[in-house]
Parts: structure tokens; sequence; C-alpha cells
């Protein structure tokens, strides 16, 4: 018979519950990693908040290499008594692309009269020339010279608006493409008292949903 000692025995004991104690945390890890990686980014400012100026390189979809002659920088400085709508779009989004024909067909109605409004990209001018929505389009269009201004407006994905009221304040933010939609997040620059169907708001009846949920139409 084969006796084992008992310092063994125990060591085997204690690497045992060391093996456990390992896989009971790596799979706790593993449980924060995956919830985080299902957590989608918040998608544009809070409401109430004031975002701040954006300086951008001004670009023409119909100007070679998408820019556009005479001073290469403007600003963008939120209040001033007037209200805006700023649109982060890209000419390699589809949804963009929609965005930017529903925004000219609203500005060719006289939907966006009085209101500042704003396409902004950070693809490179020449990407504009593969979009004929971009290339078409009669709207301003902007390149953000400083990504570090960006962070308050939390444009971690395209299409995103941002409704600002006359004060500089955030109304509203979110996704939107159809003209419902844009039509909402015109009504929340100027009157801020519509219904969301995706991003956020000060009214108890607005809602938050994930940037890649669905789109609801307001009332819906």
């Amino acid at each position: 018979m084969i006796r084992i000692p008992l310092y063994l025995v125990v060591a085997q004991w204690a690497l045992l519950l060391c093996l456990a104690v390992l896989l009971i945390a790596a799979f706790r890890q593993l449980g924060r990693v995956t919830g985080q990686a299902a957590t989608p980014p918040e998608l544009g400012p809070r409401t109430g908040t004031r975002p701040g100026r954006i300086a951008y390189e001004r670009l023409s979809p119909a100007a070679p290499q998408g820019r556009l002659p005479g001073p290469a920088v403007s600003t963008f400085v939120p209040g001033g008594g007037a209200p805006a709508l700023v649109a982060f779009v890209d000419p390699t989004c589809p949804a963009c692309e929609e965005l930017v024909v529903t925004l000219g067909l609203a500005a060719t109605t006289g939907e966006l009269a009085g209101i500042r409004t704003l396409l902004l990209t950070t693809d490179p001018p020449g990407y504009l020339q593969i979009s004929a929505a971009f290339r078409a389009t009669a709207l301003e269009v902007g390149r953000p010279v400083d990504r570090a201004e960006l962070e308050a407006y939390q444009a971690s994905a395209t299409p995103l608006v941002v409704a600002i009221d006359p004060t500089g304040a955030v109304r509203a933010a979110g996704s939107a493409a159809r003209p419902d939609e844009v039509s909402a997040m015109i009504s929340a620059c100027t009157e801020g008292s519509i219904r969301s169907w995706d991003g956020h708001a000060g009214d108890l009846a607005w809602t938050r949903e994930s940037a890649t949920s669905p789109s609801v139409p307001p009332g819906g």
C-alpha cells in the first residue's frame, strides 16, 4: 500500500482551491467584458448641456477635392438667439446620405428657415465626391479642425443630429434620417416640446434608446 505524505495531500487540495478561485475570477471578468461590449456607447450630448464651439474647415462638394475657395476655417458657436441643427454625417454611410437628402428637402420647403444647419464629417474632403447626396447638397458642409472639440458632442456614430435651441442648450440628440425624424428634431430646437423616437431630451415624454435599435416615429 502506497502512502501519500500528508503535506502532498494538503498541497494538492490547496492547488485545486487556487485553480477554482482563478476560474471563478476569470468567468466574472469575462462577464464584465461581455456586458460592456453589449452596451452601446452614449450617442450625442445630454439634454440641457451646452456643448460649445466647433472650428471647422469649410467644404463644398462641388469644388475640387471638396475644398471651398476663400477663408479655410469657420467656427460654429451654439446660441446667439438662433436655433441650430448640427448633423454628424459621413459620405460612406448610407443612412447619412438619406439624412443629407432629407435635410436638403426640408431646406427647399422652408422648414429650416431661421435654423442654422451644419453638416460635419471627419472623412477626408475627397470622400465627398463619392456620394451623390453630398455632391448635390446646398447645405453647409465642414470638417472639424480639432477633434477634442467634438468630445462634448459624443459623436461616436453617424448619423447623429443635435438639436440646439436659441440659448445654445441641447434640446435633443440622436440618429435621424427620415422626414418625420428630421421634423421632430426641427421641432425640438425651435419648440422643445416633441416626443423622441431615439436619443434623449429633457421632457419626461422623451425616451433614450440604443443607437442600434430600430427607429420609431415620434408618438409611436
